[in-house]
């Protein structure tokens, strides 16, 4: 009989252990239990003595004086004192940066100027050069022209745009002019000689309104 209740004993004991940590891994796991709940549940099941919990101290607010409410404003107007002047001083510099980047914008306006002034002034420099080296070429082959035989004078002419050749005409003495237009002979020349003299007299070189023997003699220059 002993034995019986003696092993209902332990299995009750058995089931009240099970349960006690079957409760604390629960507790554990969800993080329902914090440190001082699971020493007090750990103590219980050992048969310890329970320590009571501290209690918690309630620290009550201080009322602020007159003299720190004073002070706190005094600081608090420093503080916006100090920003005051921080945003003074950046306002000024963003003010100085904007002058000197109109100076340097007016300031390059006027290099731009002058510089276009410059390129203009080389540009008509050039022109200028370009214009009197063209006229000296002219002048070489004028030269040329009118020392060639006509007949070889009409052959290169007839290869030129008829302004050029017109140009050349109205430059020679009017004997050498008539000499290289009589040497146009074929068809596709005389074509050439006739647009060459409608150009010639466009210009007052020669006038075609002479029906005579020598209506296509070249004025005397």
């Amino acid at each position: 009989m002993g034995k019986i209740i003696l092993s209902v004993l332990l299995v009750v004991l058995a089931m009240h252990s099970l349960a006690l940590l079957g409760f604390l891994g629960y507790g554990l796991a969800t993080d329902r239990l914090d440190e001082e709940k699971r020493v007090q549940y750990l103590a219980t099941w050992r048969g310890e003595k329970l320590v009571p919990p501290s209690p918690v101290e309630i620290v009550e607010k201080k009322e602020e004086s007159p003299q720190e409410a004073s002070s706190r404003i005094q600081v608090a107007q420093q503080e916006r004192e100090i920003l005051t002047r921080e945003m003074q001083m950046f306002a000024q510099l963003l003010q100085d940066k904007d002058v000197s980047l109109q100076t340097a914008q007016a300031k390059l306006k006027k290099d731009l100027k002058v510089l276009r002034f410059e390129q203009e002034q080389f540009d008509a420099r050039v022109g200028q050069h370009q214009k009197m080296a063209q006229e000296e070429s002219f002048r070489k082959a004028l030269k040329n022209y009118s020392s060639m035989k006509p007949k070889y004078t009409k052959d290169d002419f007839m290869k030129m745009d008829e302004k050029d050749v017109v140009r050349y005409l109205s430059e020679m003495k009017s004997a050498t002019a008539t000499a290289i237009l009589e040497q146009f002979k074929t068809p596709q020349e005389q074509d050439k000689r006739l647009k060459l003299m409608k150009m010639l007299e466009q210009y007052g070189v020669i006038d075609l309104r002479d029906k005579g023997k020598h209506a296509d003699k070249l004025v005397s220059n």
